[in-house]
């Protein structure tokens, strides 16, 4: 955005710097013809120059108006050639140059169409003037020459001009369209984060408020079990440090830097008392779809621990050609038994789940099978 604030900065003061010119050649003009001969007068061939340079001047003073205030600037440059071809037969010489000027200014400024009518209008102007007044044919045909000549560099200006601006457009899209990727990046990675952070808290300080629940209810029975509310504890101790394991792990994936996945998971298993099972050849497979897989089975338990206390989980991963398939089951809890974290955590575990896979190219499904309670998930890889 920086180099499109100076590129503005530099044609406001290229566009001033024009003005600037455009007024020294009005006065630059004035005092050389009216050095030359014949002289503007208030008789005959003087009067009738005193009355085209007057013209003239309004007209270049209009050029230069309307080109500030963003008016329509043909029709002082339509003026300004067409007193600028009378004026260079009255009085031939310098005075050429008006007409001259009003083609380049027409063919620098506006379009092929109408800096041509421009051009036309002082050689038709000039022409007539010098069948008036009887000026020879071979400089009217310099004339016209020298105003198809200033028309073609005006011409030639505005296609560079034109493709300047073009080429100015291509970049500033080009840098809104980085800007909005790397916004976009921004909160993809804000989302990801925000999905790790979830997944964390609802495994590990899910399964953190149970033990200390469970802790409490053993301390505030009427008979005390000490022993069993210590294990609750310890049991506590080990889940917050699992939960920095975590912690670290998620670091690593949001690197890039994910383990085997088949070690993670089976790591994750056995820690919960489940059972674990690899078909085929593990590999190695992009972070997103490793790590998806990982807090389906992660998930998968948790919510075993809260709707199904004491059930253990069952989980498959299969290696295939083109997928890598995760299953993860329990047995449903009986309809009397206790569920004391059936209502902890943000209750958006699953739907997270399935943004995730999405997002890797996968898909999620958890239903009920019979008395199991079954996950599935597969990403492509």
């Amino acid at each position: 955005m920086a180099v499109l604030t100076a590129n503005m900065m530099d044609r406001k003061g290229y566009f001033w710097g024009i003005q600037a010119l455009r007024s020294g050649g009005l006065v630059a003009l004035g005092i050389t013809l009216f050095g030359v001969s014949p002289k503007p007068g208030l008789h005959g061939r003087g009067l009738a120059i005193t009355i085209t340079l007057a013209v003239v001047a309004a007209a270049w003073i209009g050029m230069i108006v309307f080109d500030i205030r963003k008016w329509r600037i043909q029709y002082p440059l339509f003026l300004l050639a067409l007193s600028g071809g009378v004026l260079s037969i009255l009085q031939q010489g310098p005075a050429i140059f008006v007409p001259a000027i009003a083609a380049f200014s027409a063919g620098s400024n506006l379009e092929p169409q109408i800096s041509t009518a421009v051009a036309v209008t002082g050689a038709l102007s000039l022409t007539a003037t010098a069948l008036v007044v009887g000026a020879s044919t071979t400089a009217v045909l310099g004339f016209v020459v020298i105003l198809a000549t200033a028309l073609a560099m005006g011409m030639i200006r505005y296609a560079i001009a034109e493709r300047a601006n073009t080429a100015e457009q291509l970049l500033e899209q080009s840098l809104r369209a980085s800007a909005a990727e790397t916004e976009a990046a921004v909160l993809g990675e804000r989302t990801r984060i925000a999905r790790e952070i979830h997944d964390i808290l609802a495994h590990s300080l899910g399964a953190l408020a149970m033990q200390v629940e469970a802790a409490q209810a053993l301390l505030t029975q009427e008979n005390p079990d000490i022993a069993k509310a210590v294990r609750c504890v310890e049991r506590a101790g080990q889940l917050t440090r699992e939960g920095l394991v975590e912690s670290r792990r998620a670091v690593q994936a949001l690197r890039e830097d994910i383990g085997p996945l088949s070690e993670m998971i089976g790591a994750l298993v056995a820690a919960d008392g489940g059972t674990m099972a690899t078909v085929g050849e593990p590999r190695k497979l992009p972070a997103d779809a490793a790590l998806a897989l990982y807090r389906t089975a992660q998930e998968a338990v948790t919510n075993a621990r809260k709707h199904a206390p004491g059930k253990a989980t069952d989980v498959r991963l299969y290696y295939e050609a083109d997928a890598v398939r995760l299953t993860v089951t329990n047995h449903l809890a009986e309809t009397d038994a206790a569920r004391p974290l059936t209502n902890s955590g943000g209750g958006f575990g699953l739907s997270g789940l399935r943004e995730r896979m999405e997002l890797a190219g996968g898909t999620l499904e958890a239903e009920r099978e019979g008395d199991d309670w079954a996950v599935r998930a597969v990403v492509p890889g």
